[in-house]
């Protein structure tokens, strides 16, 4: 038995209810640490489609194989899986107490305080943004804490948090592989029947309810991503949803990417398709739309939110509302119809505030769309996002300085979601980002004050009233999210693996 060896597990909690999809981040932390610490032992383990009780088994099994004197537990978490993140936690510290759990994702980033305040005994450790350096730093300088960056600890009954790590560099990017080891790309590797692929991060707009903006954009370079394209689709995939939190945010990294792009589409003769998810001051430029159509792209993704300009100010979508909403209607959507590219909106529903009259205006609008669409042929497809408040948005500061709910308020409403199984599966049927975050507009607000949650079934027949009027218009249709969600496993009792 070799005792000299230090293993590093990177976890997926279960996903119940949720998209299916696998995050790739934690392929990049795999390669990136194995890459510097060649001696550690870097395992995934993709819980994603396990149900709770089969997922003591699976680390026992794992754990015992392992047999380490030092074992680091990596848990990812976004504010829908954080009470999945919890359940492994607490297993965990329950059989292996002396494994050191590190929690991570964007709802560990935000909330790490109230976190670590609640759960010190069962998370050890939490890494506070990009977590590439601050593991290797940890795994090198162990137990030294208080030496590693971006980390975030309980101590003496109080919260700490060290200096945050550079971020990783466009080299840094490059090198990291898309696949980990022989393992491929692990679980599901995408949704809506498309593999993703993402060729940069951050995105520098502050949107009010985006928990992931403010943050300054990555890119790898382009060969790298032609690197990785060409290694998709030698890996069969020919359908890739590039999701970038903001693509096209550059003009000339935009020209180059849709050239290299084309290059491939005539060097494959065409056997590959793309889409993406970007804005409508990145379509407005001249030629755009045209590029990203001969390089292969057959879908964008617009992130609308919204047609009423009092809404585009309250979520901080853009500070000149209507130029926005003219670009939109007379520019980018037309062009998108008459370049063959399909328009696909994301719009939010459930805003708090909203009136009959915004739900008018909306389908209003949206008769429009669908007469122009019509026109061309063609069909725009409506994406329904629930408005939700994430933990670190400006909402969600808004709401705790305004008394509508308290700091800690992430802690209980998960809770109460996570035990309200129809209620989860609904959402998560109806809406993208509609679980995990707090639904203003269909919580009773003098209840949430309280501490206390009930849906406002007035507000649910409302927006689903809207939607089906939606789906009635020509030229229009509405995203389905049912058939991509994460179904309760087919033995609620037992290990499905055993």
């Amino acid at each position: 038995m070799n005792r000299d060896r230090t293993t590093l597990l990177l976890i997926m909690p279960p996903q119940l209810g949720l998209l299916s999809g696998f995050a790739a981040g934690l392929i990049s932390l795999a390669n990136y640490v194995v890459a510097r610490l060649p001696a550690v032992h870097v395992e995934i383990i993709d819980l994603s489609e396990q149900s709770l009780d089969s997922v003591s088994c699976i680390l026992d099994k794992t754990l015992s194989q392992t047999q380490r004197d030092r074992v680091f537990v990596g848990i990812t978490a976004t504010t829908a899986s954080y009470q999945s993140a919890l359940k492994i936690s607490q297993i965990l510290k329950n059989r292996h107490p002396k494994t050191c759990v590190v929690l991570g994702g964007h709802h560990a980033s935000a909330d790490y305080k109230t976190i670590l305040a609640r759960h010190n005994d069962i998370i050890d450790l939490i890494v506070v943004g990009e977590g590439e350096r601050p593991l290797c730093e940890l795994i090198e300088k162990y137990p030294a804490i208080d030496t590693v960056s971006s980390l975030a600890f309980c101590l003496n009954g109080e919260v700490h948090r060290t200096q945050t790590a550079d971020q990783l560099t466009q080299a840094e990017l490059d090198s990291i592989p898309i696949t980990y080891g022989d393992n491929g790309l692990i679980g599901t590797p995408g949704k809506f029947d498309h593999v993703t692929y993402v060729s940069a991060r951050g995105c520098p707009l502050q949107c009010a309810f985006c928990a992931v903006g403010n943050d300054r954009i990555r890119a790898k370079s382009i060969p790298a991503v032609i690197r990785d394209i060409d290694a998709l689709l030698e890996m069969g995939f020919s359908r890739i949803a590039i999701e970038d939190n903001f693509f096209a945010h550059s003009p000339k990294r935009t020209r180059d990417l849709c050239s290299a792009l084309a290059a491939v589409k005539e060097r494959r003769n065409g056997a590959f398709a793309w889409d993406c998810q970007t804005r409508v001051e990145s379509l407005v430029r001249t030629g755009t739309i045209g590029l990203m159509a001969k390089a292969g792209c057959d879908a964008v993704y617009i992130g609308v939110e919204s047609f009423n300009p009092d809404h585009l100010a309250y979520l901080n979508k853009t500070a000149q509302p209507d130029k926005y909403l003219r670009q939109l209607m007379n520019q980018v959507i037309p062009s998108l119809l008459a370049a063959g590219v399909d328009c696909y909106l994301n719009m939010q529903f459930g805003i708090p505030g909203e009136t009959t009259e915004h739900q008018r205006h909306t389908l209003s609008v949206l008769e429009r769309l669908g007469s122009l669409a019509v026109n061309h042929d063609r069909r725009i497809t409506i994406f329904p996002q629930l408005h939700v408040v994430y933990p670190g948005t400006v909402h969600s500061l808004s709401g705790v300085r305004e008394g509508r709910f308290a700091e800690d308020v992430f802690e209980s409403f998960t809770e109460w979601e996570s035990r309200e199984l129809p209620i989860l599966f609904w959402l998560g049927e109806h809406f993208a980002h509609g679980t995990g975050g707090i639904p203003e507009g269909i919580i009773k607000s003098e209840l949430l004050r309280a501490g206390h949650f009930e849906i406002d079934s007035n507000a649910v027949f409302s927006i689903l009233d809207t939607l089906r009027t939606i789906e009635g218009i020509p030229g229009l249709g509405v995203f389905h999210y049912g058939k991509y969600l994460v179904p309760k496993p087919a033995r609620e009792q037992g290990c499905l693996v055993c």
